[in-house]
């Protein structure tokens, strides 16, 4: 059984022992998804809250859709 993603619909496994190889691999196929994955990866994600009315953020998190 092949546990490498070679695919753009299969990522690369980190199996504990590749890092650094996972590492530009995961890289190369972030960013062969489209540039806002890859942006998104950099700037890192923030759990949405919800706005008072002046806009402003508050401490309560917004509750999830579904």
């Amino acid at each position: 059984m092949d546990k490498e993603g070679g695919f753009v619909n299969r990522p690369p496994l980190l199996d504990g022992s590749n890092y650094d190889y996972w590492k530009s691999r995961m890289s190369a196929f972030l960013k062969s998804i489209d540039s806002r994955t890859w942006k998104a990866v950099l700037r890192g994600w923030e759990h949405p809250v919800a706005l008072d009315k002046d806009g402003n953020k508050t401490a309560v998190l917004k509750p999830e859709e579904e």
